[in-house]
């Protein structure tokens, strides 16, 4: 815990480094201090058919968005230091990208199961 997941317009894969993308999300989520680092888990998912604000896949629309999931706990002070520097991260690969989001929201760890090894 927690979960950075980041959604993007699948196209993007050809414009930038997915991988490096994600390694650098990770790392923001690091330097924020909250977690842990062997807690924060981080993926993107690419998205082939989408409409972002009128702009259908296929007339140059793209986006970039990160939902970060956490539990309770964090101030609201936190969870914008975190949503800014999460967002300014993306903002670096996000050339070109007119659609770029971030959402930090908290999860009901009664609701929330795992399995992990560590």
């Amino acid at each position: 815990m927690p979960h950075l997941v980041i959604e993007y317009a699948e196209k993007l894969e050809e414009q930038i480094s997915i991988n490096a993308l994600v390694s650098s999300a990770q790392e923001a989520m690091q330097r924020s201090g909250l977690f842990a680092p062997h807690t924060i888990k981080t993926r993107a998912l690419p998205y082939r058919h989408f409409i972002a604000g009128g702009a259908f896949e296929g007339s140059g629309g793209s986006f970039i968005h990160a939902e970060v999931r956490l539990f309770e706990g964090r101030s609201e002070r936190e969870r914008e230091a975190l949503s800014s520097a999460v967002f300014n991260c993306l903002c670096q690969f996000a050339d070109g990208v007119p659609a770029v989001t971030v959402e930090v929201r908290e999860m009901d760890p009664g609701c929330y199961s795992k399995r992990l090894p560590f």
